[in-house]
């Protein structure tokens, strides 16, 4: 049967899509297979074919993870939200959800996250569900899907669960669950009207709906584990060596003789023991150069344990830093606008669960900045200049080292301690202690003496001190 140009269009076109959508779930499973460290030997097996190779298991580092978590510390320094206390008790486990979904993103350069309300022992609260894998489909703007489909979890740790492979479909109308042949297994009627669904991105998207991911990494650790496998194949030659025999009789087939084996030589043989030479420092110091490029590509750096050195001061460190802290400003927009997104389909859910929330022209989101190490004298300096000049208050100072604090919780906790050390500080003061004077005596006026009274001529004094004339005797 002959196709028509427009149905051979059509299928060349179907089959580019599907080996694109396969490729994007194949890279998908081997990025979380290599930041979760999980048989990453499969991806460098296919390079050790040799019977050789088979003496040694292939070397399975994983440097993924701790780039990814270096790399994602938006929700690690920590964000607060100004919204309302309904919005808080809704969302007590959305910074913990968030530092997931960081990472995830930072991994695989783009992660659809779905935003549900649900209801557990009369407690309300947004559940919040990132898909890794998923196909979106499109109306006229290509970077604004309106319904997507994604593979749904299987318990494949249940040994008695042979159940298909099972898929969602969501969009703002119906949810439907489908198995792998295209079967419809469940049909429900999204009554909300909300297409629940956000997009996170690694960086601004280009030419496709998909960015990037964290490939440079996973392509290092791929790197890594494979010159980590060849070196300790050739340690174990240098340290067993490999066996030379000349004069082997004809009928023996022996490609790598072991201590339990005998050879039989003719007349004339020899068996020896060969070592190969190889510079192990020099692949010591390959392995550095590729993680310090791939740190660089990320604004990272790497010390390595034998360069030794003081430990650097906080301003050091800053000054270090200067880069990285660049791209924790643009992380920082980024994400801001992504926490926007995310707030509206929560108001949007919120409303038609009659729950009021304010306007999503009104959401606020402050990230916390990165704050350097100081010694002791330096912070309170910093803290006494704050508080002189009304630039913090104590319950801020207080939340700061206790996060897990509100602001009104601060204030209670300062009160609180202040009653206990004004108490505690008057018990421990004794009466004895206590500094008292002694009353004094009441001093008797000090009498100034009286001048000698002068008796005039013709008078006497008498007795009682009183002047008298001669005649009055």
């Amino acid at each position: 049967m002959m196709l028509k140009p427009q149905e051979i269009i059509e299928k060349s076109l179907n089959e580019y899509k599907l080996g694109l959508s396969k490729g994007k779930r194949d890279e998908v499973i081997k990025y979380l297979d290599y930041y979760s460290g999980t048989e990453t030997d499969k991806y460098i097996r296919r390079y050790f074919d040799s019977d050789a190779f088979q003496e040694i298991p292939q070397y399975q580092a994983n440097i993924t993870k701790k780039f990814i978590n270096k790399m994602s510390r938006l929700y690690t320094v920590g964000a607060k939200r100004n919204v309302n206390k309904a919005y808080d008790k809704l969302t007590e486990k959305k910074n913990f959800k968030m530092k997931h979904i960081e990472k995830m993103t930072k991994l695989l350069g783009s992660l659809a996250v779905g935003v549900f309300y649900e209801e557990h022992n009369a407690k309300q609260h947004f559940h919040y569900v990132p898909v890794y894998y998923f196909m979106p489909f499109f109306d006229e703007d290509m970077f604004e899907p309106y319904a997507i489909t994604y593979p749904n979890f299987q318990p494949v740790d249940d040994p008695y669960n042979t159940s298909k492979m099972t898929y969602s479909y969501y969009d703002s109308e119906r949810y439907i669950k489908f198995d792998q042949d295209g079967n419809i297994l469940e049909e429900v009627i999204n009554e909300s009207g909300i297409f629940p669904f956000c997009f996170f991105h690694r960086e601004e998207q280009i030419d496709s709906f998909f960015v990037e991911g964290a490939n440079d990494i996973v392509s290092a650790n791929e790197h890594i584990n494979i010159t980590m496998t060849e070196m300790q194949l050739g340690l174990r030659y240098q340290m067993f060596g490999q066996p030379v025999a000349s004069g082997v009789m004809a009928d023996q087939n022996i490609a790598r003789a072991g201590s339990n084996e005998i050879l039989m030589l003719g007349d004339g043989g020899k068996f020896e023991i060969v070592s190969p030479q190889g510079n192990i420092d020099a692949v010591i110091e390959n392995i550095k150069l590729q993680l310090e490029l791939v740190a660089l590509n990320n604004h990272l750096y790497i010390t390595f344990s034998d360069t030794g050195g003081e430990v650097p001061s906080g301003i050091a460190l800053k000054i270090k830093d200067v880069e990285r802290m660049e791209d924790y400003q643009d992380d920082k927009e980024l994400f801001r606008v992504f926490e926007h997104f995310l707030y509206e389909k929560e108001h949007e859910i919120a409303t038609y669960n009659q729950i009021n929330l304010p306007s999503p022209d009104k959401f606020k989101i402050d990230f916390f900045d990165v704050e350097y190490p100081m010694t002791i004298q330096d912070q309170i300096l910093q803290d006494n200049f704050e508080l002189e000049h009304n630039l913090t208050t104590e319950p801020e100072i207080l939340i700061r080292s206790n996060k897990d604090l509100s602001f009104d919780d601060a204030v209670a906790k300062i009160a609180e301690n202040k009653e206990i050390n004004d108490m505690l500080m008057g018990s421990f003061v004794d009466e004895e202690d206590l500094v008292t004077e002694e009353p004094k005596e009441e001093e008797e006026p000090i009498k100034e003496p009286e001048e000698d009274k002068k008796i005039p001529k013709g008078h006497h004094m008498h007795e009682d001190g009183t002047i008298m004339a001669n005649e009055d005797m």
